[in-house]
């Protein structure tokens, strides 16, 4: 997958399939629009093109009602390109770009620059300022240009529609497993590795620690987590703490991954690795001494390690 923006001065000469969306999560319901899309580029033999923002409009838009976010663009990025799409095009959403109007966005974005043949819409899709280019507009703009509709519906699970709102919801309140059942996919935090204290070493478990993302992004509450870590071409599973260490005394807030088996390259400090969090196995709390955290860390991996032997979620 290409990553493109308006200022590189490109233009598709390929006729395109296009979607547009701020696909935060990019969940099981992104997924399968996403699918539609690469599919139907597929059947005619041209290209798969996805529109996303950066930053995600509400941002701009409502800054006081803005959510913290699933994904930051990179995480986005890198969950779009598993699904096959040819080209992310990144629109920088600003109030300039709010105000485009629809049949503008139309005319210079879709039907200029991308030589779009067919347009692939969720539900609630609008484009334009206000949002003024909702469904019947879009059915009339692209009639005007011969461009074919598609429309992807919601998607539902467990009698809850798929949403990134519910996700959010899920993981802030430390119910990961509901929250990778919509997804589709474990939830993803990318961290910069840092240098910790060497205390789990000290116990007999020891971790790579990693600084708390941004403050705009979800993350699950305090806990030990099933979770796995990649890096370049490795992909280790392990036990994932997330908390302040109330055990030696009040510690800024991080994460600390501790492999199940260590094998290939682990990101150094300063270099981002990647976490995918499975399953919460219990939640955070000081313990009497140093014995104890062990005894009860060696009980976290044991349930860690029949998670992924047994029950492991099948996703890559």
């Amino acid at each position: 997958m290409k990553t493109i923006t308006l200022s590189d001065n490109f233009s598709c000469s390929a006729a395109t399939v296009v979607s547009i969306g701020n696909f935060d999560g990019v969940h099981r319901g992104h997924q399968k629009l996403i699918r539609e899309v690469v599919a139907r580029a597929e059947q005619k033999n041209i290209a798969s093109v996805l529109i996303t923002f950066e930053p995600h409009t509400r941002t701009v838009l409502y800054p006081e009602l803005s959510p913290n976010l699933l994904t930051t663009f990179e995480e986005k990025a890198t969950l779009i390109a598993q699904c096959g799409v040819d080209y992310l095009l990144k629109i920088t959403f600003d109030r300039s770009f709010s105000q485009l109007p629809p049949d503008e966005f139309v005319r210079q974005i879709l039907v200029k620059r991308l030589n779009i043949k067919e347009w692939v819409m969720g539900e609630g899709h609008a484009i334009g300022k206000d949002r003024a280019g909702g469904k019947i507009f879009l059915r009339e703009a692209m009639s005007k240009y011969h461009i074919p509709i598609f429309t992807a519906n919601l998607l539902m699970k467990d009698a809850l529609i798929i949403s990134s709102t519910q996700i959010r919801k899920f993981i802030t309140e430390g119910q990961i497993s509901e929250a990778v059942g919509m997804l589709g996919h474990p939830y993803l935090i990318s961290a910069e590795r840092v240098q910790g204290l060497k205390i789990g070493s000290q116990i007999g478990f020891p971790t790579l620690n990693f600084k708390r993302p941004s403050s705009q992004k979800v993350i699950p509450p305090p806990g030990v987590y099933a979770a796995e870590l990649s890096f370049e071409d490795t992909i280790l599973t392990g036990a994932l703490y997330f908390g302040d260490c109330p055990t030696f005394g009040q510690r800024e807030v991080h994460f600390e991954f501790h492999a199940l088996e260590l094998n290939g390259k682990m990101p150094e400090p300063g270099e981002t690795g990647h976490i995918w969090v499975h399953r919460f196995i219990r939640k955070d709390r000081p313990f009497s001494s140093t014995g104890e955290l062990a005894a009860q860390i060696e009980q976290d991996v044991n349930k860690i390690r029949q998670y992924f032997s047994e029950e492991k979620l099948q996703w890559r």
